[in-house]
């Protein structure tokens, strides 16, 4: 009978052990969700700040206006400065981009310095010299059909995905369109080659600066080694003001002006 006891006894402890272990779990699960979730919704803020921060950015691009360089040859800085800031883009954003471009009476290609067309009239279609009949605000965000293909060539290697899903290690990696320059004149291949050198020769001498400042052990912004200078705050002395000596005075100055003396006249007090 005792042992029957026994045994009923241990196994209402097992179970009561396995029920609280349940909940110290699922109260861990729970907890663990709760912070994953909060660290999703903080990326995703950072990140959709960072998306419009770029958006307004490459609405005014190209930054670099050279009559040497245009959308079939931009400058290497405004194509570097491009493929970052589109890395975290999704088609939709990319579409807003090109809207924003199109308020800035830019042409639709980030990498174009051009407006884009304008269309007399105020019909909602427009018929292209190729015969096409296109929207008028298809028609009006570009200033070419190059630069639409140059464009779309783009978009179509966004990831749909979100950003924040993807992670900011994601391999956002951006190809421009290919220039075909089987028909570039002597003119033009002069002058790719002209900008591909003054690029070389900008990227040495930023090399060059570099070298020297650390030679002379000096440094630029956001560097480590950083000069530190040491501020020492003191509390300033203020000595009292020293009372003027008043033993020398007789109780009648005060009637004196310029040295002679002066009675003021008695008035008489009233009712007397």
């Amino acid at each position: 009978m005792h042992s029957i006891e026994a045994k009923q006894t241990q196994l209402k402890s097992i179970l009561k052990n396995s029920v609280l272990e349940r909940g110290e779990s699922a109260e861990s699960d729970a907890r663990e969700i709760a912070i994953r979730q909060t660290r999703l919704f903080q990326l995703r803020k950072e990140m959709e700040s960072e998306i419009l921060e770029s958006l307004v950015v490459l609405s005014w691009y190209p930054l670099v206006r050279d009559p040497i360089y245009s959308a079939s040859n931009p400058a290497p800085s405004d194509v570097s400065g491009f493929k970052t800031h589109l890395r975290y883009f999704r088609p939709s954003d990319y579409d807003d981009l090109i809207e924003e471009r199109t308020v800035n009476d830019l042409c639709g290609y980030v990498l174009c310095p051009k407006p884009g067309r304008k269309v007399a009239g105020i019909g909602k279609w427009k018929i292209t010299p190729s015969g096409d009949i296109v929207k008028r605000e298809d028609y009006e965000r570009w200033c070419s059909p190059a630069c639409a293909k140059r464009a779309l060539f783009v978009k179509v290697q966004l990831d749909e995905r979100a950003a924040w899903d993807r992670g900011r290690n994601s391999d956002g990696q951006i190809d421009l369109l290919e220039e075909d320059r089987s028909k570039d004149s002597e003119a033009d291949r002069a002058a790719r080659a002209m900008r591909d050198l003054r690029a070389d020769e900008q990227r040495q001498a930023a090399k060059d600066y570099a070298a020297l400042a650390r030679e002379r052990g000096s440094y630029g912004v956001g560097e480590s080694n950083t000069a530190k200078v040491k501020v020492v705050l003191r509390e300033k002395e203020i000595n009292a003001p020293v009372p003027e000596d008043t033993s020398g005075q007789s109780d009648h100055d005060h009637l004196l002006i310029e040295g002679r003396k002066f009675d003021l006249p008695l008035r008489p007090r009233g009712g007397s």
